[in-house]
């Protein structure tokens, strides 16, 4: 009788714990399992903020593409215009100074009409309101002419490679 005693308190001991271990085990499994569902979230945002990266990635790599296309295609448009500014310069110069000179001539011309003592007052005023506002004309025609004149002189590398980066 007493051994059956001890294999019934065998068992029970033996039932305890295995109850106690399951029940420890099944928190293990629990943590796991949530550590699982934690870990595939986590995947899962990465992926998608990795998606999102790669997407906002290409539509700034797009964006740039097409500034680079556009800044090159105005560069050339504006390089095509200085060439042919710069062809017909010569013809530019050539007009300018004969517009130049019928201005000096008609400034002139007033000089006369101005030093004239049979000219009214009224009539000098306004000729030398006239003569200023060709004189202003000139001294512009003369800046273009210089600008014209002063293209066609090379420029140094060492001046002009700072303007060239691209």
């Amino acid at each position: 009788m007493q051994n059956l005693i001890y294999l019934i308190i065998m068992a029970l001991a033996g039932g305890a714990g295995w109850y106690a271990g399951s029940w420890k085990g099944r928190d293990a499994v629990e943590a796991v399992a949530k550590a699982k569902v934690v870990a595939e979230e986590a995947v899962a945002a990465r992926d998608k903020i990795e998606r999102d990266l790669k997407a906002s990635q290409a539509d700034l790599v797009a964006k740039f593409e097409q500034a680079q296309q556009a800044r090159d295609a105005n560069h050339a448009k504006v390089t095509d215009e200085l060439k042919t500014a710069l062809a017909n310069s010569d013809k530019t110069v050539a007009d300018l100074k004969r517009t130049r000179d019928g201005k000096q001539t008609q400034i002139r011309q007033n000089t006369a009409l101005i030093d004239n003592p049979a000219t009214s007052a009224a009539e000098r005023d306004r000729l030398l309101a006239e003569n200023r506002r060709l004189s202003d004309e000139v001294a512009r025609q003369q800046a273009q002419i210089a600008g014209f004149e002063c293209a066609k002189v090379p420029v140094p590398d060492k001046l002009l490679s700072p303007l060239q980066r691209s």
